[in-house]
C-alpha cells in the first residue's frame, strides 16, 4: 500500500529538525563539513535521477558540476553580474550542456553511453586547465560572491558572510531538491523514467518516446549538478579544474551505490557515510579515496542495494515474519 505523503513528510521531519537545530551548537569545522555534505548530497540526487530512476549510468556529473561553478565564477568575477542573475544563468548553462550532450550520448546504450559521459567529463577538465585566459588554468578562479543579503519583513536583513547562514542557505536548496525529486518521481514523467530503467524496449513498444524522456532526465540531472556547482563556488569562493575531474563523478557514484540508488534516502545516507567516516577517522586526504573504495567494494559484495535497500529488505522480513501463520508457533 502506498504511504500517504503526510506520513512520508512526518518521517523526514525529525531529520530536518536535527539539521536545523544541531549546527548552531557545533563548531565552525563541523558546519563547514555539513555544507559540503549538503552540496554533495545534491550531486547524489542529480545522479539518482538519471541512474537510480532512469537506469542510465552517467560519469559526467562532475563536468556539469564544474560547468555550473565556472559559469557562475566567470559571470560574477569577470562580467560583474549580480548573484541571482548569475545563479540562474549558470544553472541554465549547465542544463543546456546536459541537453546538448544528451542528444547524441543517449542514442547509445550500456557501456557506450558511460564512456561518452566519461569522455565529456575528461574534456571539460582539460579545457578548464588549458584555457588559461578564460578560466585561470590550474590556478582557477577566486572572488565568487556569497548570496545577496535578504531583507527581513520586521526590518534589517539576513546576510551570508558567516558559515552558519551559508549552511542554512545550502540546506534550503537541498530540501527544495528533495521535494522536487519526490514530486517528479511520483508523477507520470517519473513513472516513465522508472519504466525505462526496467525495460527500455518494452517501454518504447507501449508508445512512450524513450529518447525524449531520457534527454529530459539527463537535462534535469545536469541542472541539479549545476546548482551544486554554483553553491560550491559561492561557499568556497575559490574554484579549480580539479572539481570537474571525472574522479569527482566516481565519488558521487560511490555515494549513491552505498546509500542505495533509486531511493530518496540513498543520496543522503551514502554521502553521510562516505564523507563522515574518513573525517571521523582523521585520515589524510590521500587515503580517503582508498577508504571510500573499500567501503564501496564491501557494499557491492554484501549489500548491493545499499543502506536504504538493506533497511527496506529488513523491514519486509519483519513484516513477513509477523504476518506468517507460523509466527506464533
Amino acid at each position: 500500500m502506498k504511504m500517504p505523503l503526510f506520513t512520508k513528510a512526518t518521517a523526514w521531519l525529525p531529520a530536518l529538525i536535527l539539521a536545523i537545530v544541531i549546527p548552531p551548537m557545533a563548531g565552525g569545522y563541523l558546519v563547514s563539513m555539513l555544507i559540503l555534505i549538503c552540496i554533495w548530497t545534491i550531486m547524489c540526487f542529480s545522479l539518482n535521477i538519471i541512474y537510480g530512476y532512469t537506469g542510465q549510468l552517467s560519469l559526467g556529473q562532475a563536468a556539469f558540476f564544474g560547468i555550473g561553478a565556472y559559469a557562475f565564477g566567470l559571470l560574477t568575477v569577470k562580467v560583474n553580474m549580480g548573484f541571482w542573475p548569475a545563479f540562474f544563468a549558470s544553472v541554465f548553462i549547465a542544463g543546456l550542456s546536459g541537453f546538448l550532450i544528451g542528444i547524441p550520448a543517449l542514442k547509445l546504450r550500456g557501456p557506450y553511453f558511460i564512456l561518452v559521459t566519461l569522455g565529456f567529463s575528461v574534456i571539460v577538465g582539460v579545457v578548464l586547465v588549458a584555457w588559461v585566459d578564460l578560466t585561470g588554468g590550474a590556478n582557477g578562479l577566486a572572488g565568487m560572491p556569497r548570496p545577496s543579503p535578504v531583507p527581513l519583513p520586521w526590518g534589517g536583513r539576513l546576510t551570508f558572510d558567516s558559515l552558519l547562514p551559508m549552511y542554512y542557505f545550502t540546506l534550503f536548496f537541498l530540501v527544495l531538491i528533495m521535494v522536487f525529486s519526490h514530486r517528479l518521481i511520483n508523477s507520470l514523467i517519473g513513472r516513465r523514467f522508472i519504466a525505462i530503467s526496467y525495460n527500455e524496449d518494452l517501454t518504447e513498444s507501449l508508445g512512450i518516446d524513450t529518447m525524449s524522456t531520457k534527454i529530459l532526465s539527463f537535462t534535469i540531472s545536469a541542472i541539479m549538478a549545476g546548482i551544486a556547482g554554483v553553491l560550491y563556488a559561492s561557499y568556497n569562493v575559490v574554484i579549480s579544474p580539479e572539481m570537474a575531474y571525472f574522479a569527482r563523478g566516481m565519488d558521487v557514484v560511490a555515494y549513491l551505490v552505498v546509500g542505495g540508488a533509486g531511493t530518496m534516502a540513498g543520496p543522503i545516507l551514502g554521502t553521510l557515510v562516505l564523507m563522515a567516516v574518513p573525517e571521523l577517522l582523521q585520515v589524510i586526504p590521500s587515503l580517503k579515496t582508498m577508504i571510500n573504495g573499500i567501503i564501496l567494494m564491501l557494499f557491492l559484495i554484501f549489500l548491493p542495494s545499499g543502506i536504504s535497500g538493506g533497511f527496506k529488505a529488513l523491514k519486509g522480513r519483519i513484516i513477513r515474519s509477523r504476518t506468517s501463520p507460523y509466527a506464533g508457533s
